[in-house]
């Protein structure tokens, strides 16, 4: 019989499969994903009918089905809960759902942990793309060989810049996602990620590889331009209407060039700004 931790971790998994096909379908119209499908169907496949069904149903409605408790909150839909109701969904002996979005939740063994001045870049209101990014989550030019090497100068930035607490935690997080498939897409671009990542807003950080390196995306295009984000669990849906923009936006080869184009941090951040105020508002 399969226990709840087991369960837990299995629709964990599945949300994930899911979601990262919801990332390739917004990222890669075009895309064929039936491997993709299969596994999201072989591993619902023996889930207990009830749950099957209330997690599909919610899937229907949120990117997020099952969610973590941060806090003393529920991280889908942010509302308190009860000491009582944490204690049960600590103890994991049956599954619990928020009272409020229904959602099922989990209590995890590690949260990313975000830095207080993780919100720095949203103290003074700002619209488009600085919203949720910064220049000083601009990267040029990123030096690493390997998806790791690339991966982990990021997250060392994010750490630097105090926008998370734990570099390596963010690493290992990253490089787990990219296990599941790649965020490679076409035309050079890469959408590696992390979600789940509480405690303030949707960051941001823009790399630019001059050479390319291989990331284990389509063909043997290499990838070139990195758009690297921390997500909240409340921000999930959003996320993929900018990932989409984002997508749209540089596929158009004159917007890549603006990019690949900068000769600093700064160029970069004034090329990013300029390619996308018409349609990031």
């Amino acid at each position: 019989m399969t226990t709840v931790h087991n369960l837990i971790n299995q629709l964990i998994q599945l949300q994930e499969l899911v979601v990262a096909n919801m990332q390739k379908k917004v990222s890669m119209p075009k895309a064929r994903l039936e491997e993709l499908g299969k596994s999201i169907a072989a591993l619902g496949a023996d889930l207990p009918p009830q749950v099957k069904s209330h997690f599909n149903r919610l899937l229907t409605k949120h990117p997020e089905a099952i969610v973590p408790v941060s806090g003393e909150t529920c991280a889908g839909c942010g509302m308190a809960l009860g000491k009582s109701l944490i204690n049960s969904v600590v103890k994991a002996e049956q599954m619990f759902r928020c009272p409020n979005c229904t959602r099922f939740l989990y209590y995890p063994e590690q949260l990313v942990e975000r830095e207080r001045q993780s919100r720095k870049y949203g103290e003074v209101r700002k619209t488009g793309i600085a919203r949720f990014t910064s220049p000083e989550l601009m990267m040029l030019p990123l030096k690493g060989t390997t998806p790791e090497e690339v991966l982990e100068e990021i997250c060392t930035r994010m750490a630097d810049e105090g926008f998370v607490r734990d570099g390596g935690q963010l690493l290992d997080l990253a490089l787990q996602r990219e296990a599941i498939i790649s965020t490679a897409v076409d035309n050079g671009l890469a959408f590696p990620h992390v979600r789940g990542v509480e405690g303030g807003g949707l960051a941001m950080v823009v790399g630019i590889h001059k050479k390319g390196i291989k990331f284990g995306g389509p063909g043997r295009t290499l990838t070139r331009v990195f758009f690297f984000m921390v997500i909240p669990t409340a921000t999930s849906a959003f996320y993929l209407k900018l990932l989409s923009g984002l997508s749209r936006i540089f596929r158009e080869k004159e917007a890549r060039e603006s990019l690949l184009g900068a000769k600093s941090e700064e160029d970069l951040w004034a090329a990013l700004i300029k390619a996308t105020k018409k349609m990031i508002k």
